[in-house]
C-alpha cells in the first residue's frame, strides 16, 4: 500500500504545482522567469517521480505484486506519452515568451498527468492487465502467422532441392540460403515460445507445441548442413503443424481472455460515461451561476471562467480513453464515433472557456453535451445487456446488438446534422482560436458524416458475415 499511497500524493503535488503555474499564466500575475523556474521544477520532480516508481516496483515485486504491476505500467506509460520531453518543450516555449502556444501545451500534460493519476488511484487493476495480455496475445499471434508463412516457404524449398537432388543435379552450396533463413525463422519461433511462456497460465496449453515445432525447425538446420533437403522438408512441415497447433491454442486463449474482460469493459465504459455526464452536469451549473458576472470586467469571475476550461478539458481526456477502450476490445462500432461527436462539442467549450467566454451559448453547448451523454448512457444499457462475442460486433444473430447498434447510429447522424447546420456559426467562429492539433482533433463535417459511413459499413459487414 505504501507505493499507491506514494504514487498518488506524488502526482497530486504534480498536478498542485502545474495548475498554478497555468493560473498564473492565464491572469498574467506572476512574471514570466516564474513560470519558467515553476515549469523545471515541475519537469525535475516528474522525472524523479519515474525514476522512483521504478525503485519501488522493483523493491516490491513480491510483497506487494498488484501495486508493483500498476507502477510499471504507470511508468510505461508516461515513458511513452513522452510527458518528461513535453515539459522541457513547455520550458523551451516559455523561454520563447510564447505563453499561447505554452498553454496548450500545459493543457495536453495535464491530461496526460490526469490519466497516470486514474491509472494509480485504480483499486482494480485486473482490465489494465487484462488488456496488456490481449496485446501481446495479439503480438504472439501474428509473429506465429509469420513464422508459419515463412516455415512453409522454407519446406517447398527443400522439397523442390530434394527433387532435385533426386536428379544429381543439386549444387549443395545452393542448400545455404535456405538453411540460414530457417536459422532465422527458428530464431523467431523462440522468441515467440519465450514471450507465450511469460504470459502464464493462459497460454500454457500453447508451449507444447511451440517447443515441438522448435526442436523440427532444429532437425531441419542439421539436414540442410548435412545435404538431405528432403528429410529437411519433412521436420519442416512437422514445424508447421505445430505452429498452427499453437496458434489455435493461442487464439483460444484470446477468446477466453476476452470474455473476461467483457464484464469490466461494460462496467468501465458505464462509470467514463456517468463520470463525463457528472462533470459537465457542475461545470453547466456553474457557467450559470456565473453568467450574470460574465462582462469582462469582472476579473474574478473571469479568472473562474477560465477555470472551467480545465474541468471541461478532463471530460475530452475521458472520451479519449473510452474511446481507446472500446476500440482495443472491439466492444461497440457506433459508440466511439459517438463518443467522438460529443467530444468536438466539449473541445469547442473548453475552447470558450479558456477564452473567458460565458453566455447562453456556451451554456446551450453544455445542455447539448449532457444530452447527447444521458442519451448514450440510455442506449448503452441496452447494448451492455448483449454479449460480445470473438472480440467483434458479433451482431449477427443477436437482434438486442444490433438494435443498439443502429440507435446510437441514428443519434450520431442526427448529430453530425446539427453541427452542419452550425458549420457557419459557433464552430466556424471558434475555429481560427484553436491551435492546429485541436483543430484536427475536431476535423470537418465531411469528417463526421463519414464516421457514420464507416460505422454503417462495418455493422453491414458484420450482419452479412465472411
Amino acid at each position: 500500500m505504501r507505493c499507491r499511497s506514494y504514487s498518488i500524493v506524488a502526482f497530486t503535488m504534480i498536478l498542485a504545482l502545474i495548475c498554478p503555474s497555468l493560473h498564473a499564466e492565464q491572469s498574467q500575475v506572476k512574471p514570466e522567469d516564474q513560470l519558467s523556474f515553476q515549469q523545471k521544477t515541475i519537469q525535475a520532480q516528474m522525472q524523479e517521480l519515474q525514476e522512483r516508481m521504478f525503485h519501488l516496483a522493483e523493491l516490491t515485486r513480491e510483497m506487494e505484486p498488484g501495486d508493483s504491476a500498476k507502477l510499471i505500467m504507470a511508468v510505461r506509460k508516461a515513458r511513452e506519452a513522452l510527458i518528461v520531453e513535453q515539459m522541457k518543450e513547455v520550458l523551451e516555449l516559455l523561454s520563447q515568451r510564447d505563453l499561447s502556444k505554452a498553454g496548450d501545451e500545459e493543457q495536453q500534460v495535464l491530461a496526460k498527468l490526469e490519466e497516470l493519476k486514474r491509472l494509480l488511484m485504480s483499486e482494480d487493476m485486473d482490465l489494465q492487465m487484462q488488456l496488456e495480455q490481449m496485446k501481446k496475445l495479439q503480438a504472439a499471434i501474428a509473429k506465429l502467422d509469420q513464422a508459419i508463412k515463412e516455415e512453409k516457404r522454407e519446406r517447398d524449398a527443400s522439397g523442390q532441392f530434394a527433387e532435385l537432388q533426386k536428379q544429381n543435379k543439386l549444387d549443395p552450396k545452393k542448400l545455404e540460403p535456405i538453411k540460414a533463413d530457417q536459422q532465422t525463422n527458428h530464431k523467431a519461433t523462440d522468441d515467440v515460445a519465450r514471450k507465450v511462456a511469460e504470459m502464464g497460465e493462459l497460454t500454457k496449453s500453447a508451449m507444447d507445441p511451440l517447443t515441438n515445432a522448435s526442436g523440427s525447425m532444429g532437425k531441419a538446420e542439421g539436414h540442410l548442413g548435412s545435404g538431405k533437403p528432403g528429410d529437411a522438408s519433412n521436420m519442416q512441415q512437422d514445424a508447421v503443424k505445430n505452429l498452427e497447433a499453437a496458434k489455435q491454442e493461442l487464439a483460444a486463449a484470446q477468446l477466453k481472455l476476452m470474455q473476461q474482460i467483457e464484464s469490466q469493459v461494460r462496467k468501465q465504459v458505464l462509470v467514463n460515461l456517468t463520470e463525463m455526464l457528472e462533470r459537465q452536469q457542475k461545470i453547466r451549473e456553474a457557467s450559470t451561476a456565473l453568467l450574470s458576472r460574465a462582462t469582462g470586467d469582472d476579473r474574478e469571475a473571469t479568472l473562474r471562467i477560465k477555470q472551467l476550461a480545465l474541468a471541461e478539458q478532463h471530460i475530452v481526456t475521458i472520451a479519449d480513453q473510452t474511446i481507446d477502450l472500446i476500440d482495443e476490445t472491439h466492444f461497440s462500432i457506433a459508440l466511439p464515433p459517438a463518443i467522438k461527436s460529443v467530444q468536438r462539442r466539449c473541445i469547442l467549450i473548453v475552447n470558450d472557456l479558456q477564452q473567458g467566454r460565458d453566455n447562453q451559448q456556451v451554456i446551450e453547448s453544455e445542455k447539448k453535451v449532457e444530452r447527447d451523454l444521458q442519451d448514450l448512457l440510455d442506449t448503452f444499457k441496452q447494448l451492455a445487456a448483449s454479449k460480445m462475442g470473438n472480440g467483434q460486433c458479433n451482431c449477427k444473430g443477436d437482434k438486442n446488438k444490433l438494435l443498439a447498434e443502429l440507435k446510437v447510429l441514428r443519434m450520431l447522424q442526427i448529430r453530425v446534422n446539427e453541427e452542419t447546420q452550425d458549420v457557419d456559426g459557433h464552430r466556424a467562429a471558434s475555429m481560427p482560436e484553436l491551435n492546429k492539433e485541436t483543430r484536427d482533433k475536431i476535423g470537418t463535417i465531411r469528417d463526421a458524416q463519414q464516421s457514420v459511413q464507416d460505422a454503417a459499413d462495418k455493422i453491414h459487414e458484420e450482419l452479412m458475415g465472411p
